[in-house]
Order: C-alpha cells, then sequence, then structure tokens
C-alpha cells in the first residue's frame, strides 16, 4: 500500500499513558489498552489495576503509537480504539562487564485482523524506527511473540531460551557440593528487602541481560498475578554465601498440583535470579529437595544452563520447548560497537545492509586493549569489505551468543576469506553466556 493510500484511511498518533482527575485511565489511555488487550486475547483488568498499569506505564516513560481509522463505521470500536497498537521506551542492555548500552525497547505490536496487510505495522515501525534515531538511541529492542514478523524490519535474534522440566527422582545428588546457604523468605520481604539489588548484579555480569519494566516485579516476586489481582500461592527463597549476610540469589516458585494418577505435580519457577554460579546451583539443589513435587519446570534456562552438567543423572533434565528471546537492531553502528568490550584485539571492515537505511554503509573497526572504535569509510556496502552482512544479522551476532561462523554456514554472513569470520567470531566472544530473563 502507498504512504498516499495509507495516510487517507489512518491516521498516526502519538500518546502518553495518562490517568484523570479522578485517578483512572483517561479515555484515549483505555481505548489504547483495549485494543492491546483484543490483540493478546487479554481481558480488560479491573478499574484498580488498570489505573496500577497505566502509572507503572508511566514510571517507565513509555510512548505509545495509535494506527486510528479516519472514516470508521458506525457502532466499531474503530470509532475510538487504534485498529494498530506501538509502545516504545528506554531501556539499557548489558554488556557484561558494567558497561551498558541503551536500546529502544518496542512493545505492545498488534493489528487488529480486519486491518492486515494495509501496511499498519511498517507505517508504526518505520514511524517509531525514525524517532528512535532522532532521539539518539544506537539500537531498537524487542521480545517476540511470534518469529517472523520482525527480521524485514531489520531485527536479528540475539538470544534464544529454552522452557525445561528436571525430575525430582533422577536429579540428586548434584555431582559437585554447593556451599552457602538457603532460606525460605517471604515474597513481601523480598519486595522489601534484596531483590532489585541481585538482579543489578545479574545484570551487570550477563551479557544480554535488560533492565526490568516496573510493573515486571510485583509478578516476579510473587505479590501479584498477571490478572492484577494478589498472587497467594508464590513462596521466596533466597541464597547467602557462607559466612556473610550478603544475599546473592534468589527464586520464586508456585507448586501445581496433578489432578490424575499420570498427572505430574509441578514446581514452577517464577522467577530466578543469581548474582553466581554458586547461587544458581545452590537455589536449584533447593528446589529439587522440595517434597511432593515430581517436576521442577524452568521457562528462562540459557542454552549452556550449567544445571545439566550438575544433575547426578542428566537424564533427568529435558527440553520442552526452545525459541527466540530477545532481538536486536542496529541503528547507529559506530555507537553500539563503540559501546561493548571485545575478547580479542584486531581490526576487521564491516559492509551492512540495511534496507531502511538507517544503518547501511562500510565501517572499519579497530579493537585496541579490548575496546572498539568505529569508522565509517564508505556510505555504501563494499565488495572488497572483510565482512558483509544484513543489518539483522549483525543484530543478531552483537552479544555473542549467536556465531559469525554458523551464519556464514547458512549463507547469511559472507567473506572472501573464512579467517575473517573466524577473526569476528573471537572478537565477539562474551565473557558469559548472554541470557535474558526479561520480558518486555
Amino acid at each position: 500500500m502507498s504512504n498516499e493510500a495509507f495516510d487517507e484511511r489512518y491516521e498516526l498518533r502519538t500518546i502518553a499513558p495518562a490517568l484523570d482527575e479522578q485517578g483512572t485511565p483517561t479515555d484515549e489511555t483505555d481505548a489504547w489498552m483495549r485494543a492491546v488487550g483484543l490483540g493478546f486475547h487479554e481481558t480488560h483488568p479491573k478499574p484498580e489495576h488498570a489505573a496500577t498499569a497505566v502509572a507503572e506505564y508511566a514510571a517507565d516513560d513509555q510512548t505509545w503509537l495509535g494506527a486510528y481509522v479516519r472514516r470508521p463505521l458506525p457502532g466499531s470500536v474503530d470509532e475510538t480504539w487504534p485498529a494498530g497498537t506501538f509502545a516504545w521506551f528506554r531501556k539499557a542492555l548489558s554488556w557484561g562487564d558494567g558497561s551498558t548500552v541503551d536500546t529502544q525497547a518496542i512493545s505492545a505490536v498488534t493489528v487488529r485482523p480486519t486491518e492486515r496487510r494495509r501496511g499498519i505495522l511498517r507505517a508504526m515501525m518505520t514511524h517509531a524506527l525514525e524517532q528512535g534515531v532522532s532521539e539518539g538511541y544506537p539500537m531498537a529492542s524487542l521480545t517476540a511473540s511470534e518469529g517472523t514478523i520482525y527480521r524485514r524490519f531489520g531485527f536479528g535474534c540475539a538470544i534464544r531460551e529454552r522452557a525445561v522440566h528436571v525430575r525430582r527422582a533422577r536429579a540428586l545428588p548434584l555431582l559437585a557440593p554447593t556451599s552457602g546457604v538457603v532460606t525460605v523468605v517471604t515474597p513481601e520481604w523480598l519486595e522489601a528487602g534484596p531483590a532489585r539489588d541481585v538482579f543489578a548484579r545479574f545484570d551487570a555480569r550477563t551479557p544480554g541481560s535488560m533492565v526490568r519494566n516496573t510493573g515486571t516485579w510485583p509478578v516476579a516476586l510473587g505479590l501479584r498475578g498477571s490478572d492484577g489481582e494478589p498472587a497467594r500461592d508464590v513462596r521466596a527463597a533466597v541464597h547467602r554465601p557462607e559466612a556473610s549476610g550478603d544475599v546473592d540469589g534468589y527464586v520464586t516458585w508456585r507448586v501445581t498440583e496433578g489432578h490424575g494418577r499420570d498427572d505430574d505435580t509441578v514446581l514452577e519457577v517464577v522467577d530466578l535470579v543469581y548474582a553466581t554460579d554458586e547461587a544458581y546451583l545452590s537455589l536449584w539443589e533447593f528446589l529439587l529437595s522440595i517434597d511432593l513435587n515430581d517436576v521442577v519446570r524452568y521457562r528462562r534456562s540459557r542454552l549452556d544452563d550449567p544445571i545439566v552438567a550438575a544433575l547426578g543423572d542428566n537424564r533427568a533434565h529435558d527440553v520442552d520447548h526452545e525459541e527466540d528471546h530477545v532481538w536486536l537492531r542496529v541503528l547507529d553502528v559506530p555507537a553500539v560497537l563503540g559501546s561493548r568490550p571485545f575478547a580479542v584485539d584486531g581490526s576487521l571492515t564491516l559492509a551492512v545492509d540495511d534496507a531502511l537505511g538507517h544503518a547501511t554503509g562500510t565501517y572499519r573497526l579497530d579493537v585496541v586493549d579490548g575496546r572498539g572504535t568505529v569508522t565509517r569509510t564508505d556510505d555504501s556496502p563494499v565488495d572488497d569489505a572483510d565482512v558483509r552482512l544484513d543489518v539483522a544479522d549483525l543484530g543478531a551476532l552483537l552479544i555473542g551468543s549467536v556465531s559469525p561462523v554458523t551464519l556464514a554456514a547458512a549463507g547469511l554472513v559472507r567473506a572472501a576469506d573464512p579467517a575473517a569470520v573466524t577473526r569476528l567470531r573471537a572478537m565477539l566472544l562474551p565473557a558469559r553466556t548472554p541470557h535474558g530473563i526479561t520480558y518486555f
């Protein structure tokens, strides 16, 4: 659809989530939230829960975008609801060495089924990324509900994750002794105490980790459910190192009882955050020691989870599902590559193709003492660059969980000399496995 045809049918409007003088969502805010709820098959929250959610969106300084039908039919929700929704806000991504880069975090992307294939998503994405560039974001980020939508806009999948379960009967004892002390606490104590400090330490040491939304915390800590009501079935525990009062890890969980002879009783991990590997293994050992359940299920496992190697019988561990998680989209190549650490020194030229034009060009990367400087050498991708790739694949490689050697084998990274691809892999190698436990 041409821009003229789109503009004739729709109007793009940005709004800020807001409450009125009575402390309830404004009409425009409420309509936008109802459109999002329709897109994700969510029930509309009670008024008091909606007000809480809006206050949390405002605390995150979210910008909301809607595509509104200019001439809605009588009786249609199009009279007040946007036919497409889109949101973005600032969210820092960790490089794992204490340094970060700001990203334009994209969320709440929906298009009404009656308005599909009319250019709404492209118009919203194009507008948002142009705003991101003008606001100085080096990169955009998102977590996707579908895996085939975003590559055409320059996003690459930088982190994958697994949903796993471990059968208790075969898991213990672990092959190596754990250390420290695990104690049961209340979710309220976690919320008032160490939870955010532990997450900050996890975030600083973990490549690919991103700060959490304001509204994530009450759910992760077991204070309320996703419906806004108080959660009454979540427990919590913390880990402390030997001879230390400092908390370096915590877990929240709930147990769902099986109702049939062949149904497992499942301990579901709600949130598992750790500042040290010792805390992670000790908390897993604790979970596997809880009686009256058959299976521990964790939906945020990284691909090289050390618990697999630690189990007494590693066949107790099974993968239920694996999928894409964090997607990254480079907007400013020099700013992004200049913000991250590198494992080895060296120099490469990168030719980047970008259908939207934000990152198109050829760049020389020089790394000295683990830090890079980037110089644009041409406004177009040149054939004699060491490595040529699409901006989506640059996003996928960026934090080091995806190897350029793998993408070269898939035909997505091209180099005249394979040694250049190997050198790029060595330069991007992270100190720890990238891991994201934040959704938005």
